[in-house]
């Protein structure tokens, strides 16, 4: 397989609550099972990252699409993105410097579902554990953050909002410090929307609708 080298620097569902100052209160879930997050999503979309050239370091910020949504993936605040793989088939999207954050953000019109594969890789490229990887979600009500301890390939972690999202970062260890000999690395990026649940108003008008119908067809029979 081909070698490459990056730059070398020291089924449940959680439910969270944002913070927020006056307005409606935003709520996020955190889904550790990709089954269940799809199932709680709709026109999921997914950036497999199989296009990047993983013997290549990639200029940051990156224009991306998954499916029908657009976003934006960055990365900082010293290096840029080096993409990374086991097989030389599946990339993934991984740093250059084990130190740095990626950032998803400037995230398309109704995307309030953002998930995926997230774990740790070597100085080669190849998949390695990570002691501890945080992710961080941003809506417009605030932010709140999940920790993946060891996490491998197969380790997923969905975020579902009420409101529009506006980020979603990732770094290893300490952010700005990193861990030895593992960078923060993505698989399967899935953005996604959700299905539109009527108000509380919504449904008081549609259950006073539903009495004056009847309290009609009573009064004309009589």
């Amino acid at each position: 397989m081909h070698m490459k080298f990056k730059t070398l620097l020291a089924p449940i569902a959680l439910a969270s609550f944002l913070a927020v100052s006056g307005g409606a209160q935003a709520t996020v879930t955190v889904y550790t099972s990709q089954a269940a997050y799809l199932a709680a999503i709709t026109h999921a979309g997914v950036d497999s990252f199989d296009d990047l050239d993983y013997t290549t370091p990639l200029s940051t910020p990156q224009a991306r699409t998954a499916g029908s949504h657009s976003y934006t993936a960055s990365v900082g605040p010293t290096s840029n993105f080096f993409p990374a793989t086991d097989d030389g088939v599946d990339v993934w999207l991984a740093t250059n410097n084990r130190r740095d954050t990626v950032t998803f953000s400037g995230f398309s019109a109704g995307v309030q579902a953002v998930g995926g594969f997230f774990f740790g890789s070597d100085i080669s490229g190849n998949s390695t554990s990570a002691t501890a990887l945080t992710l961080q979600v941003t809506d417009a009500s605030g932010s709140i953050s999940q920790q993946l301890l060891n996490p491998n390939t197969g380790s997923f972690l969905g975020f579902v909002s009420t409101g529009g999202l506006s980020s979603l970062k990732l770094w290893v260890g300490s952010q700005g410090t990193g861990e030895a000999g593992v960078w923060p690395t993505i698989n399967d990026l899935t953005l996604g929307s959700v299905a539109a649940v009527p108000e509380p108003q919504t449904y008081a008008l549609m259950l006073g609708g539903l009495g004056l119908v009847g309290w009609m067809a009573r009064r004309r029979k009589a």
